[in-house]
């Protein structure tokens, strides 16, 4: 374990290192993701013009809340490891990293949380200045920012090892990241980021509870914006543990069926 727990410092130590130098382009990536925030502002113009200022139970300020909420959290989902699995298979840069004695899945891993850890303090000020001049009103319960924080790291994981699975479609397409962008879009609309999932028809929300979506975005938002409890947030972990380890299973099964291809062809 010690081994361990030095190797693992010593991975985040210099990805850490290696993200500090891309603080600026990090703030610009974040202000890039408004998608969250063009929908707050459309939702509360359109509660404050319904009748009585709200819609199903939401207010502008109400609105302003949940869609920061669910911007900060997508934040911190932020996921790019098919794009960079695409470019090293088909480059063949993948060759050198598999000649380590370590998957060089973790690089990629350490690289992502090295990022949040950079991109946290600007997060936090950027989402008090929003909040500010959208007057989004947050929990005052701790317990539900660290029941978001925690439902946040499992999405994330559970996010990046579908899309590490994504990337490694490469070993038998010329492109692999076409595919991402149509989990995106599943990703975006089941997570509620276009809408609260409260507001999709019956069907829709049959369906997305046995997903993992609702739980990485929705729900996190929907405890700080103070809509969801506790038992909410265990449930929806419950869910997430579920599907990181089918996630985690798939990647490793694909993982060792496109290496043996990868080989075959001299790589």
């Amino acid at each position: 374990m010690t081994s361990l727990w030095r190797k693992a410092r010593v991975l985040f130590i210099t990805r850490f290192a290696e993200m500090t130098e891309y603080r600026a382009e990090v703030v610009i990536w974040m202000l890039s993701g408004t998608l969250s925030l063009v929908m707050m502002l459309v939702w509360m113009s359109q509660a404050a013009a319904a009748p009585g200022g709200e819609i199903r139970g939401y207010n502008p300020s109400e609105f302003a809340t949940y869609f920061l909420s669910t911007w900060a959290v997508g934040q911190l989902m932020v996921v790019w490891v098919a794009w960079e699995l695409d470019m090293e298979i088909r480059q063949g840069t993948l060759s050198p990293k598999l000649l380590r004695p370590m998957d060089p899945m973790w690089l990629h891993y350490a690289a992502h949380f090295a990022e949040r850890v950079v991109r946290f303090p600007a997060l936090l000020a950027l989402v008090a200045l929003f909040a500010w001049v959208a007057g989004a009103r947050f929990s005052t319960d701790p317990a539900a920012y660290l029941a978001a924080f925690g439902l946040a790291l499992l999405g994330f994981s559970a996010r990046f090892l579908w899309e590490y699975t994504i990337g490694l479609l490469a070993f038998w397409t010329e492109s692999s990241t076409s595919f991402q962008e149509v989990v995106w879009l599943v990703y975006a609309a089941l997570g509620g980021m276009f809408a609260p999932l409260a507001f999709y028809p019956e069907w829709v929300q049959r369906v997305a509870v046995w997903t993992p979506f609702p739980y990485m975005l929705g729900l996190p938002a929907q405890l700080l914006a103070g809509k969801a409890t506790l038992a909410d947030a265990g449930r929806g972990a419950l869910v997430l543990l579920f599907w990181l380890v089918a996630f985690w299973v798939l990647r490793l099964t694909v993982w060792r069926v496109g290496l043996r291809k990868y080989g075959a062809v001299g790589a």
